[in-house]
């Protein structure tokens, strides 16, 4: 399959929305915003169901859902989690330190602040929420986002500006976490659920994979600044919305790695396209609606003589094998609009959603469910042509009468109307599934457990982005810029530089970031020194106590548990006598020894306790060098 794609010519634009955790509370009540493994206290059960909302509709996405009539079990701590997760208490007021964040993050984007925060309820009944809806409120919107894009190779890199829009920005809750997926029911643990997030949706400004990755860094960027959010795995997750000209929006979600971001872009650009050719070529067939007026028919006992497989498992079960023929489908049902993904996929997903294992179809290598002579058996029965296609779904009557009703209105659209609005679901090689259809104005309406909050920016500053942090540790203490990178979240490196001037900065940012890596690789020791540990060592080194070298040496010891609470720096210090007796002995007694060979022996004796730039000037000194 060629990937290569002219961007511009397919129009391709991307947006991005970025939900982050902050390290705050959670947002409706005091609980800690912590993630835990530990076994759960208790669980319950709930069934959840899709209701009206303002324009008195049933949102379609809600409706999908609830279409899989499944239970959910919810998971829960009695120390860490309470009533309101429960959705046995009301709403508490809402954290106003997350709410400073996203007013801050306000300020960096230039977004205008709404006058009045009002809470919604979005529908969502797929047992992520306890309460069958998920809060969320819009705080500001209109920013824009200058991004420098680079260019170019990277011997030879240039960058331009990219103002991006920030069409909203948002404060809502985290959804609870999913545990497990069964048949019935769905497994959820609630100690996510709560967790503030700040939404931050672009406008479709991205017209490049490229640029959409280099976005999303940025913005990451500038919300690490604000030192108010959470780290690692699983706590920022970005959605992207895709388009290319003749398409339509699909909403790709949960891209949890940045690495990952263009690849997303490129292959649903490239599923959009794809989809669009296989459109022509149907077409050009002679393929229309009345293609899809075969009936479905019950094929069970066709299939009772296979002999191993789920074919067998499901037939043996009391389930049944239902098909449908497509006139002149075939081959279509083959074709490839990803790399390891052709349309029968789309149609297989689309079905998947009801509890269902997928579909078999014609154009699939039959042999590997050893039904190659049962499908031609069926084709000569039903007097199918060599050109048509057939489906094979194995179920309940009722879902797999249900699930032909998606196959063949998802086809019909198609064939009508083109590429229809959906969200999608990330996977970890860059391709996407279908996850529902993309939702519409019925799932909001407001919440009125919560008053109407009054933000003002009085108080809120700006912080140092860490860029600009970067570049001044680098200008100002002479870091190297990767060193500099490493210190940005560490509060304590500009404290230890200005209290102890004597001490080089680069010597501090050694003690806190580098050495702690090198013992880490070297001795496999997480060390992880106390405050008031390090400001012995550095108050050690401003007086000249000890030396440069012990550092590293008091750093292995507190590894090793060898240094309490009060360090012992009887053993990393020596006196400069003590240190000219030993080279000037050790000059007599072997006079053929070089400077080299001299300095191996007394760092040997003396490392960690003198300085060995010292030692070397005496060294040369005592040779007469």
């Amino acid at each position: 399959m060629n990937n290569t794609l002219d961007y511009k010519k397919i129009g391709l634009k991307a947006g991005l929305e970025i939900h982050q955790q902050l390290d705050t509370k959670k947002l409706f009540c005091d609980c800690p915003s912590e993630m835990r493994d530990d076994s759960p206290d208790k669980t319950v059960k709930r069934v959840l169901r899709a209701i009206a909302g303002e324009t008195g509709d049933v949102d379609i996405a809600a409706k999908a859902e609830m279409e899989k009539g499944k239970n959910f079990v919810f998971e829960y701590y009695d120390d860490t989690t309470c009533l309101v997760e429960l959705d046995e208490e009301p709403p508490h007021a809402i954290n106003n330190d997350a709410l400073n964040v996203v007013l801050q993050f306000s300020k960096i984007v230039d977004a205008q602040v709404v006058d009045q925060v009002h809470v919604m309820r979005k529908t969502v009944v797929d047992g992520s929420n306890v309460s069958g809806f998920q809060r969320t409120a819009l705080v500001a919107r209109n920013g824009i986002m200058p991004v420098d894009i680079s260019e170019g190779s990277e011997s030879k890199s240039e960058s331009r500006i990219l103002n991006v829009a920030i069409d909203t920005l948002c404060i809502e809750e985290d959804a609870a976490r999913i545990i497990k997926r069964e048949a019935g029911q769905d497994i959820y643990r609630l100690d996510r659920l709560g967790i503030p997030l700040i939404e931050i949706a672009t406008g479709p400004d991205m017209k490049t994979p490229k640029e959409v990755k280099e976005v999303a860094a940025h913005i990451g960027m500038l919300l690490r600044s604000t030192g108010k959010v959470k780290r690692g795995l699983g706590t920022i997750r970005q959605d992207v919305n895709v388009s290319i000209e003749s398409g339509a929006r699909a909403e790709i979600k949960g891209v949890q790695d940045l690495r990952l971001i263009d690849t997303v872009v490129e292959l649903e650009a490239l599923r959009q396209v794809n989809m669009l050719k296989l459109r022509e070529e149907m077409r050009v067939k002679g393929i229309k609606i009345e293609n899809l007026n075969d009936e479905v028919k019950d094929f069970t006992e066709d299939f009772r003589t296979v002999q191993k497989g789920f074919i067998k498992t499901g037939i043996d079960s009391g389930l049944k094998i239902y098909g449908k023929s497509y006139a002149l489908f075939k081959g279509f049902f083959g074709y490839e609009i990803n790399p390891g993904r052709r349309f029968g996929t789309e149609l297989s997903d689309r079905i998947k959603v009801l509890g269902l294992n997928g579909l078999i179809h014609s154009d699939e290598v039959l042999e590997k469910y050893g039904i190659i002579d049962i499908v031609q058996h069926i084709y000569h029965k039903c007097e199918l042509g060599s050109d048509d296609g057939i489906i094979f779904i194995l179920g309940s009557e009722d879902k797999c009468l249900l699930a032909f009703k998606k196959i063949d209105d998802s086809i019909k659209y198609f064939l009508e109307k083109g590429l229809s609005k959906e969200v999608r679901n990330a996977k970890e090689d860059g391709t996407s599934q279908f996850l529902r259809p993309m939702p519409g104005s019925s799932r909001m309406y407001p919440e009125t457990d919560i008053p109407v909050i009054h933000p003002t920016l009085e108080g809120v500053g700006m912080p140092e982005l860490i860029k600009d942090k970067t570049e001044r540790f680098v200008k100002d203490y002479g870091l190297p810029k990767q060193v500099a990178k490493e210190l940005i979240f560490e509060p304590n490196f500009e404290l230890f530089v200005k209290k102890y001037p004597q001490i080089k900065a680069v010597t501090i940012a050694e003690g806190l970031d580098s050495m702690l890596k090198d013992l880490k690789t070297r001795y496999s020791l997480d060390v992880q020194p106390s405050f008031e540990q390090y400001d012995q060592i550095f108050s050690k080194l401003n007086t000249g106590d000890i030396a440069k070298e012990a550092l590293f040496e008091i750093l292995l010891a507190i590894g090793k548990n060898e240094q309490g609470k009060i360090i012992d720096f009887s053993k990393y210090q020596t006196n400069e006598d003590e240190v000219i007796e030993f080279i000037t002995r050790t000059i007599s007694e072997k006079p053929g020894l070089n400077s080299n060979a001299i300095m191996g022996l007394v760092m040997k004796e003396y490392r960690g306790k003198f300085s060995g730039q010292k030692i070397l000037e005496l060294i040369k000194k005592y040779k007469g060098e």
